[in-house]
């Protein structure tokens, strides 16, 4: 069998970190093995190391790509709803807490238990934390008073991560859904405090 060609090569590795990505996403870390990523993208687990060092370093590639497409959601989001003429961050925290997909789930929370700061996921926590900086940045950015005090913002942008946990971990339990409603309502007011300054 000849050599694989470069552009080949790329391609795999490219399935190899897609597939990555949305297991671990779905299923967290260390619920996947090389294998399982290997047989999702129809590879053998032999050609893995060709184009990865370790499973940490594949994973902190993979969460560092998660975390991007997110960044690249959050960014769509953001520039639809000024094309509404809506608040950015108003729009985007409702859609935020109702996204309940395995698949789609937020890399703060898919990703938060393997970026522990254990020194086997050291480079999976600094992508982590790279990651985690820019949506925080990214929302804090968009919402109202970023140019002054943003304390509502940053309590909001914690409540909002915070509900998606709970939620994650309780179900949607009676005082979840009041925990959503009341995040709702602060973004709200956030939103109505804005337009009336």
């Amino acid at each position: 069998m000849g050599r694989v060609s470069r552009e080949q090569a790329d391609e795999n590795r490219a399935r190899i970190l897609a597939s990555a990505a949305r297991l671990f996403r779905a299923q967290g870390i260390d619920g996947v093995s090389v294998a399982d990523i290997m047989r999702d993208c129809g590879m053998t687990v032999g050609g893995f190391y060709r184009h990865f060092t370790s499973k940490e370093d594949l994973a902190a590639q993979a969460v560092s790509a998660v975390f991007a497409q997110a960044s690249a959601a959050w960014d769509k989001a953001f520039e639809a709803a000024g094309k509404r003429n809506e608040n950015a961050v108003a729009a985007l925290v409702p859609r935020y807490l109702g996204n309940r997909r395995a698949a789609h789930r937020c890399p703060l929370l898919a990703f938060a238990p393997h970026a522990d700061g254990d020194e086997t996921a050291a480079a999976v926590a600094q992508a982590y934390a790279a990651g985690a900086g820019r949506l925080y940045e990214q929302f804090i950015g968009q919402a109202p008073g970023a140019q002054g005090d943003d304390t509502d913002a940053m309590v909001l942008f914690a409540a909002m991560i915070g509900y998606r946990v709970l939620e994650q971990g309780a179900g949607r339990t009676d005082w979840v859904r009041a925990l959503e409603a009341a995040i709702n309502q602060k973004s709200a007011a956030l939103d109505a405090a804005s337009t009336d300054a």
